[in-house]
């Protein structure tokens, strides 16, 4: 998969949700796409990049929001405002993210984000950082996590021999890379 841009990536399950829906595109009123580096190949709204470059109409409006982690849980609950207040009938709701070919923290190059007025209310910290406090404040140990975390791998492999992924799963062709 490291050699496929996000566009790509995106607009492949863009289109396969469609197909599997069984609607035309232009039904789509909008796409919300989360994405947290918006930036190189996921910048310029990568939504709707991805979108025309699946060959999808030009005429459905797109946009993709950064809610960090968040992102595209953001998308689906913004997708489901949408809906819920009858603006759209149909709006495709998604995410990207190619750590591979944009890492993390790519985004923060053009300088720290957090002014010293930020900094006087709240001390940044990592997601690892945040991890280990909340471990931390309930309690939870290094094999704790180990345990849940090879619980839930086994509980994943079930899903899939069991054929619960089918319909999430899009097959694509992707480069050889030396």
């Amino acid at each position: 998969m490291a050699g496929l841009q996000a566009a790509d990536l995106l607009g492949a399950v863009q289109k396969a949700c469609i197909e599997r829906a069984g609607i035309d595109p232009s039904e789509v009123g909008q796409v919300v796409g989360g994405c947290v580096s918006q930036v190189g190949e996921q910048s310029f709204n990568i939504a709707r990049v991805a979108w025309l470059a699946a060959g999808l109409p030009l005429e459905v409006a797109s946009t993709t929001v950064d809610s960090q982690c968040g992102s595209s849980q953001q998308a689906i609950s913004v997708a489901a405002g949408l809906v819920g207040a009858g603006i759209e009938d149909v709006v495709l709701a998604c995410g990207v993210e190619t750590m591979t070919r944009i890492p993390l923290g790519e985004n923060m190059k053009g300088g720290f984000p957090m002014t010293a007025q930020y900094m006087a209310h709240y001390k940044p910290t990592s997601q690892f950082q945040g991890a280990e406090q909340i471990a931390k404040n309930y309690g939870l140990t290094r094999e704790d996590a180990d345990r849940f975390g090879l619980r839930s791998q086994e509980r994943a492999i079930a899903a899939w021999k069991a054929g619960h992924f089918d319909k999430e799963v899009v097959t694509l062709q992707s480069p050889v890379l030396d």
